[in-house]
């Protein structure tokens, strides 16, 4: 009879022991999220070699970014549209210490922007070099 007694303390020791060690972490600590500046970047003022990859890619939606020594250019686009007349909103661009994200939305034209044709909509960012992966979301 006493067996059994100390069997059932030292299972229910046992199991509650394994139900603290499954608890769930309070204290989860938030990665750190800096702001970073960029500018958004015209056609004109994008590097040769940027120019000819998003030439390549524009048909369908792509992310890729081109770094030089100085800076690094973050391209984000939508691939092909029935027409014309979307813009690109960069919702988010901050960095951890382990990457730069970038955040964009694709907004569609106002029916009275709304234009003929078929367009290739695009945005591209020009940050300081980082240094760190590039991330999108």
């Amino acid at each position: 009879m006493w067996n059994k007694g100390v069997k059932l303390l030292i299972s229910l020791c046992l199991l509650s022991s394994i139900l603290i060690g499954c608890q769930q972490n309070q204290d989860v600590v938030e990665e750190t999220k800096n702001e970073v500046e960029f500018t958004v970047c015209h056609e004109e003022n994008l590097p040769k070699e940027l120019k000819q990859l998003i030439e390549k890619k524009k048909e369908k939606p792509f992310h890729l970014s081109y770094t030089t020594k100085e800076y690094a250019y973050i391209a984000v686009g939508y691939g092909e549209q029935n027409m014309g007349g979307y813009s690109i909103q960069v919702l988010s661009l901050y960095e951890t210490p382990s990457q730069v994200v970038i955040e964009t939305n694709l907004k569609g034209p106002l029916p009275s922007e709304k234009k003929q044709g078929i367009s290739y909509p695009y945005v591209v960012v020009k940050i300081q070099n980082p240094d760190k992966t590039i991330s999108f979301r």
